[in-house]
């Protein structure tokens, strides 16, 4: 199994998950954003992933989401879950769940806190993803879990039977580029595509297949640029590309540690974002606390403004 036996590209976005103020999961607005996600023509889901806040969640509730994801989207576009843990038991429980559940794929990041040696690493991959016949995305995230996957890593892990794809998160323009140069002819490459430097990728033939995306900040607009790039249509996927970019500068600022936001964590500014747009986007759950200043959620309404996007909430 390699990359010629799925069609995934284009613009995935990867769902928040919404709780309410007093921490409880909820269901129906999580519904609501994954039927929203398919009405605005995503190209496929992520469900529990890093946006998701898969690390505060109880497994009950993980395989919950991954139901209500598969159920939602209907088979519209496929579904990816997130299945990392720290041990490989508990990622395969998740992953055989997913398959149950009738997910697309399973995504696994390297096992967080274990900073395991690149043989460990490939044991831990061989028994997650052998553990169903579902295509498997290696997940390339270190500012999140701590291990950064080198590219001589990906290549050997590139060759287990059920890897199919990356998310290739690692900060660095080449490391994107070494990644499409090293195993995009076996595997799906996603990385920070949506930018001019994907278009510029996606228009030279050179490579890189899609973007994972945190929510859906531009709506239709955001899967729109992979259609326009691929129509050819390169004005109008540079000026999506470039409202994009105008809108992450502020919202990401400076990232001092390479991952929370200029406002507070990336899935509380996410989420104050999604809520301000009319998003049920709800409440991050502890650790993460909610962006509530109102400074800040003025300056992140400015920002969705200044994007061409009606703010329909206050900021509160």
């Amino acid at each position: 199994m390699d990359r010629h036996d799925v069609d995934w590209k284009g613009y995935w976005t990867a769902v928040v998950t919404p709780f309410t103020a007093t921490g409880e999961l909820d269901e129906g607005a999580f519904a609501r954003i994954v039927e929203i996600a398919v009405d605005e023509g995503v190209h496929g889901i992520l469900v529990n992933g890093s946006t998701g806040e898969w690390f505060s969640q109880t497994t009950d509730e993980r395989r919950r989401l991954a139901e209500i994801a598969v159920k939602e989207s209907a088979g519209r576009v496929p579904v990816v879950v997130g299945v990392t843990c720290t041990r490989a038991s508990d990622t395969v429980e998740l992953a055989r769940h997913a398959a149950d559940a009738g997910a697309s794929s399973i995504m696994a990041s390297p096992p967080p806190m274990a900073r395991p040696t690149a043989t460990e690493l490939h044991a831990y991959y061989s028994t997650v993803f052998a553990a169903t016949d579902l295509p498997g995305w290696l997940y390339n995230f270190p500012q999140d879990n701590g291990h950064l996957i080198g590219i001589d890593e990906i290549e050997r892990l590139a060759d287990l039977p059920n890897v199919v794809a990356i998310k290739q998160s690692a900060p660095g323009t080449q490391t994107l580029l070494d990644t499409i140069d090293r195993v995009g002819d076996r595997l799906v490459v996603f990385g920070h595509m949506l930018g001019r430097l994907g278009l510029a990728l996606i228009s030279s033939g050179y490579g890189g297949d899609g973007h994972f995306g945190s929510g859906l900040l531009l709506g239709r607009d955001m899967p729109g640029f992979f259609e326009h790039a691929w129509a050819g249509e390169t004005e109008q996927a540079a000026a999506i590309a470039d409202r994009y970019d105008a809108l992450m500068e502020v919202m990401l600022g400076d990232r001092v540690d390479g991952y929370n936001w200029a406002f507070g964590g990336m899935q509380p500014t996410l989420k104050a974002a999604m809520n301000l747009l009319g998003q049920p986007a709800g409440y991050p759950r502890e650790p993460k606390l909610p962006v509530d200043d109102p400074t800040a959620l003025a300056a992140i309404a400015d920002a969705l403004r200044d994007a061409g996007l009606t703010v329909t909430a206050p900021p509160a």
